[in-house]
């Protein structure tokens, strides 16, 4: 005896075969169709940095698929210029892949060696001068010369960092800070200041500005080498 229902079920099982490969063909041409294919790439506050030439060497371009985009290993990518603290990339449908990019901030000209070096407020180097540019405190200590993107483990280098990043703006621009014998001394407004041991740096950087906002005879010498209790001398 044939079962009248058994051609029925064999017709859905086919039906529902045939739609099923309907869908994964329709899902594969959407998903390399060049509707869905990056038509553009913006990029959201880079100033210093240069993400573009990273992002094309991590093989990403016009005409990648999105979906495919690897958003993690672009970000990386971008995060290879010492400029950039770091970077997020999302992916903005149906063709648009966002790099938005955070960069450091520069503090101070940090000598070196042979080279001069500026660096960012958390101690990376971001370039390399033979002569150090305009508006950053410079620090004439000796440093090893190193190369972009290194961030020294050195406590030295660390304090005159802190007090570059206190002191930034028109005092930190105005001040070169030596090391003449075992404390740093520096001038700025007129006004020799002694900073002591290199420790503590922030805490002074804090004390100074606040005794510059005061009325001081001129040519007065500061005393910030213990930053709890300054002094000034005539």
């Amino acid at each position: 005896m044939i079962d009248a229902a058994e051609p029925a079920s064999r017709e859905r099982r086919l039906w529902t075969w045939l739609l099923g490969a309907a869908l994964l063909a329709a899902g594969a041409f959407a998903l390399h169709s060049p509707w869905l294919s990056v038509h553009e790439i913006e990029i959201v506050g880079a100033v210093r940095s240069d993400p573009a030439p990273l992002i094309a060497a991590s093989g990403v371009g016009e005409g990648a698929i999105l979906i495919w985009v690897d958003t993690a290993a672009v970000a990386r990518a971008v995060g290879e210029d010492p400029w950039v603290a770091d970077a997020r990339v999302d992916r903005v449908w149906p063709d648009r892949l966002v790099v938005e990019v955070l960069e450091r901030q520069p503090v101070a000209w940090v000598e070196g060696t042979t080279t001069w070096m500026l660096v960012a407020s958390d101690g990376t180097v971001l370039e390399i001068a033979d002569e150090p540019g305009g508006g950053y405190l410079r620090a004439v200590m000796a440093f090893p010369d190193l190369t972009r993107g290194e961030q020294p483990a050195d406590a030295t280098w660390n304090e005159i960092v802190a007090l570059a990043a206190t002191l930034r703006g028109d005092i930190g621009g105005a001040m070169t800070v030596e090391l003449l014998g075992s404390e740093l001394w520096t001038e700025v407004f007129g006004h020799p200041v002694r900073l002591g041991y290199p420790i503590d740096l922030a805490d002074k950087g804090r004390t100074l500005r606040t005794m510059l906002q005061e009325e001081l005879p001129p040519g007065a010498t500061l005393d910030v080498s213990s930053p709890t209790r300054p002094a000034i001398a005539p």
